[in-house]
């Protein structure tokens, strides 16, 4: 995509990724709420406020001449899977807790919204520096 190297879409890129990733292991916890000795798992979270400060400050471009700029790139947002046991077990050492999964669901999934919501945005702006019409 040409505007793969615009450092904030790209951020937004790697979020929602990271979201839609997420969301795809707490499906896999719920789905084995029943499985004896299942341990639920999530993903380590990457420093996304440290990059979206970055960008607030201006931190994402660099000028090498008056009249240039070059984009830097920004930090990957790898992730993990890692074990999280939630607060309850069952006696057959199962540990996902339904309600705790089906929160962290929610979160995710607002997360989600207020990304595309962005990146949503970040592409209206380009279009109306462009005059392309909104229609």
């Amino acid at each position: 995509m040409i505007f793969d190297g615009i450092d904030i879409l790209s951020s937004l890129k790697t979020k929602l990724s990271w979201l839609s990733d997420r969301q795809t292991i707490l499906s896999r916890n719920i789905a084995n709420a029943s499985t004896p000795g299942y341990v639920p798992q999530d993903l380590t979270t990457p420093n996304f406020s440290a990059a979206l400060a970055e960008a607030s400050r201006g931190g994402f471009f660099a000028t090498t001449n008056p009249r240039h700029m070059r984009a830097r790139t920004v930090a990957d947002g790898a992730a993990r899977v890692v074990d999280k046991p939630d607060s309850q077990s069952s006696p057959d050492g199962n540990r996902v807790a339904v309600e705790e999964q089906m929160m962290k669901v929610a979160e995710t999934q607002m997360e989600y919204a207020e990304a595309t919501g962005l990146y949503k945005k970040v592409f209206s702006l380009w279009r109306t520096a462009l005059g392309v019409s909104q229609a």
